[in-house]
């Protein structure tokens, strides 16, 4: 996917360069570069290099000839922009962004602005949680960590589930679907407090684990919050951003006496009915407003 510098005018303001914002990003990262060490380095064409204020306040600081040299080593980086988030703004490096065409920008939500180029532009990451495979849709399980998702992937596996990956899982973007795979030390095994380390495919054989997995489904699972409203009757569908891509989401709330891989397996089960468009929670919800209405 193209993304350029103008595509982040919605969470910054632009002070300087906009003849620019046309300008690729090709990196994800947002670097942060120390100026009083900095170099011309590759590693940072066309990316976004952040300026702290700390550093912004360096700049300022330096007697006019170092600060020129500084901004003409900044613009030699050849960055596809350059952001502020506070501090001093040194006129030398607007002007010479600005004659180079290299966009300033200052902004305060570097946090959005990072995940909006991590959505845009990482292929993939890394997530802790566990993958399965459930009658072929493959369910992402995310929570707190002691939770129980290695547990529940294991009674999945018993009745006849296929693990992808435990404890970290890389998810990966491909033409728009997102897919998870186990790390290369991690093929086929699952950790289980008080067990250890088991390999699945050794104690129930080549079915039971598969390589890698589109997901179709996230599910959580949290500690019961006593006094917490969990949904009752399902009409409202949530979703869980991965890599861009929005995908079916639910939480749990794990409780003794519950199930939670019974409650995982029909999760699967009911997601592969709304994806042919059988939604349990909106037919009866329709079939109550009609008898109301009536």
């Amino acid at each position: 996917m193209i993304v350029t510098v103008g595509n982040l005018a919605g969470v910054a303001k632009v002070l300087a360069g906009r003849s620019g914002l046309g300008r690729r990003i090709h990196s994800p990262q947002v670097s942060s570069p120390d100026l009083s060490l900095l170099k011309t380095s590759g590693a940072y064409i066309s990316g976004v290099l952040h300026i702290r204020p700390s550093q912004s306040a360096y700049l300022c600081s330096l007697p006019p000839k170092d600060r020129i040299g500084v901004v003409r080593a900044l613009i030699k980086l050849k960055p596809a922009c350059l952001l502020l988030t506070d501090g001093k703004i040194c006129q030398e490096l607007l002007e010479r962004a600005e004659s180079a065409r290299i966009p300033v920008l200052k902004s305060t939500k570097l946090t959005q602005l990072s995940r909006l180029l991590a959505d845009q532009l990482a292929s993939h990451i890394s997530l802790h949680g566990v993958l399965v495979q459930i009658f072929g849709l493959g369910t992402l399980i995310i929570g707190e960590s002691a939770v129980g998702k290695s547990e529940a992937a294991l009674d999945l596996v018993l009745r006849g589930h296929k693990l992808t990956a435990d404890d970290m899982v890389i998810i990966e973007k491909t033409d728009g679907e997102i897919s998870g795979k186990p790390t290369e030390m991690g093929v086929d095994l699952l950790q289980i407090r008080g067990l250890g380390i088991i390999d699945v495919r050794a104690l129930y054989g080549e079915s039971s684990t598969v390589s890698s997995s589109r997901v179709g489904l996230v599910v959580e699972l949290e500690e019961w919050k006593k006094g917490h409203q969990y949904s009752l009757v399902g009409l409202r569908e949530r979703r869980y951003r991965l890599l861009g891509v929005n995908l079916p989401y639910l939480k749990l709330p794990v409780k003794p006496g519950r199930n939670m891989a019974t409650l995982i397996e029909v999760a699967a089960r009911n997601q592969m009915l709304k994806n042919r468009g059988i939604f349990t929670a909106r037919d009866l919800n329709k079939r109550l407003l009609k008898r109301l209405k009536g």
